[in-house]
Formats: C-alpha cells, sequence, structure tokens
C-alpha cells in the first residue's frame, strides 16, 4: 500500500470542508482528479472514507479515526521538507571541525564572530588540538574539516592555504622595539627569547632553516603552547618566535611582530578535508566564510 501525500491532502482537504469541490479548489486542482484520488485512497485502505450524495459529502468512522493519523504525517513531511530547506539554504545544521589550538586561539575567533552573524541558528562544534593530531583525527572523527598549520602532502586529504605568517619576533611594544623595521636572526641571538620546544613542526622548519645556514636557535625558553610564548612575552621575559598571524591584537595589545630575516620564513594555516567528500550546506558556508576573513590576514611573503 502505497498512500501519497497529495491523496492526503486531498482527504484532509474534503474531512474538513465537507466538499469535493471545494476541496479541489483550494488543493488547485480538478474536482475529478480530488474525487479520483479519494477513491484511489479509498482501494489502497479498503474502506470507504465518505458518504458522498449530490447534496452533501460525510465522513464515515473510519475517516474519523484515520484524519488525525493523516494530519500528523502531512506535518511530518511539512516539517521534513522545512527542515531540509534550512539546511540546504545553511539556515539550519551543524558544523563540527578540528582547528589547531593555535589558530583556534588566534585567528578563528574572528571567524566565529563574523559566521555567527549570518547564520545564528547553525550549531558549531570547533574541536582545539594539536597541530600533529590534525591529520589523524580528522581521519577518525565526525569532524568535516580541520583548520591549522600542516607540512606536505597526506593521502586522501586536499590542502588548501587559507592564509600565511611570517616567522617574526613578537615583543613588547617600546620605543626601541617598536623602531625597528625587522630583526635578522643573527639579531635574535643576543636576546632572550621564547621558542616553541624541538618536537613542534613550527620548531622544527626553524631548525632545518637556520642549519642549512650554519646557524642555531639557542632559545632562553621553550614551551608548547602559543599562548603560553605570548603570555611570557607579554611580562617581558624574551622575545617570542611566531608567525605573525598568531598573535591576537585584541589579547595582547601590548604586543607588536616585526618580521625575521635572513632567512625569512612563512607558515601556512590551511583547510584540510578528506577527499571524496562532500561537506554539508553549513559547513560550506562556514568555509567560505573562513576563506574571506582569512585571506585578509596574509602575511607578505618578504620585507
Amino acid at each position: 500500500m502505497n498512500v501519497t501525500l497529495r491523496q492526503l491532502r486531498v482527504f484532509t482537504g474534503v474531512y474538513r470542508t465537507r466538499s469535493i469541490t471545494r476541496a479541489a479548489r483550494e488543493l488547485g486542482i480538478t474536482q475529478s482528479a480530488a474525487s479520483l484520488l479519494i477513491q484511489q485512497l479509498e482501494a489502497q485502505l479498503g474502506v470507504k472514507l465518505f458518504d458522498r450524495s449530490t447534496r452533501s459529502v460525510q465522513p464515515t468512522l473510519a475517516a474519523d479515526e484515520a484524519f488525525a493519523a493523516a494530519e500528523r504525517m502531512l506535518s511530518d513531511a511539512q516539517g521534513l521538507s522545512r527542515r531540509m530547506r534550512d539546511l540546504a539554504q545553511a539556515r539550519a545544521g551543524r558544523v563540527v571541525f578540528l582547528a589547531s589550538a593555535g589558530t583556534a586561539s588566534a585567528l578563528l575567533p574572528m571567524v566565529l564572530a563574523k559566521f555567527r552573524t549570518g547564520h545564528p541558528d547553525i550549531e558549531i562544534d570547533m574541536r582545539d588540538v594539536a597541530a600533529d593530531d590534525l591529520v589523524p583525527r580528522l581521519s577518525t572523527t565526525d569532524a568535516e574539516f580541520a583548520i591549522g598549520s600542516v607540512e606536505g602532502e597526506f593521502a586522501d586529504m586536499t590542502i588548501e592555504t587559507l592564509t600565511s605568517g611570517r616567522l617574526s619576533a613578537i615583543g613588547r611594544r617600546t620605543a626601541d622595539f617598536a623602531a625597528r623595521r625587522s630583526l635578522t636572526w643573527d639579531e635574535l641571538v643576543q636576546l632572550p627569547t621564547i621558542a616553541m620546544r624541538s618536537e613542534t613542526r613550527i620548531r622544527m622548519q626553524i631548525d632545518q632553516a637556520l642549519s642549512a645556514q650554519g646557524k642555531r636557535l639557542d632559545p632562553t625558553y621553550e614551551v608548547t603552547l602559543i599562548n603560553t610564548a605570548l603570555a611570557m612575552t607579554a611580562q617581558g621575559l624574551g622575545l617570542a618566535i611566531l608567525p605573525a598571524t598568531m598573535l591576537p591584537a585584541d589579547q595582547f595589545p601590548t604586543l607588536i611582530a616585526r618580521p625575521l630575516v635572513r632567512p625569512a620564513l612563512t607558515r601556512p594555516v590551511s583547510l584540510l578535508q578528506r577527499q571524496g567528500r562532500t561537506l554539508s550546506p553549513a559547513a560550506q558556508a562556514f568555509v567560505a566564510t573562513a576563506r574571506a576573513v582569512l585571506a585578509g590576514r596574509t602575511a607578505p611573503a618578504s620585507g
């Protein structure tokens, strides 16, 4: 038995109006089409729904019992249709994604704020993890995508650079430091510094680049978290060595970044997706917002 929504709409219309003619007019169909749909429904259900005469249409006991169920089915179908329409137009839904800890702290709050303005009813589940965990976690969880700094290529993953930041010396806004246009790595080694630990990807990039020039970084302090380095810098303990994009100005208004040169190094912030997986409309809208917001944060590659 395949009862159609069209049959149910005609049935409930006739039940409420007690008129096939009026129900047909409200539904925008002919009277003969409405009569045929009622006859088909009665045949499929195996019961008579209306006693019809030339003057009236009266529901039977079977129709009385069927009406509430038919209304519920139509309501559920309309609700499903509205929900799918909202999902398709990114007015509802849920976005689950991963973000490296530094990116989550420095860059994504502005993306989230912009997205919330345009999509207030979409639920956000952002999971901040260590940068090294982005790829393995994306492969094994329900996250649709990841945003953070990664290097190289990964099987079954697509990587798109959203922004990039110059490796910089970040320090307090003193007159001497603010007057500098840049610092060389040779100048930096003469000053107290705060760097990420040697096992982190950013430190590996620094050590490899300096080693190629016969140089070595010997920081005063080593930390695991970017916010720790920035907080220590704000207390005057040294210059933090980080991408300029990792400095959230509103959280650390006393700090400024000056690019490091000879050599000049950059760190990308990328979007990672599993190949062959279609993002939900809500996730597509979030990614579009991230592209637009972070594009304006790209630091120059030289200077």
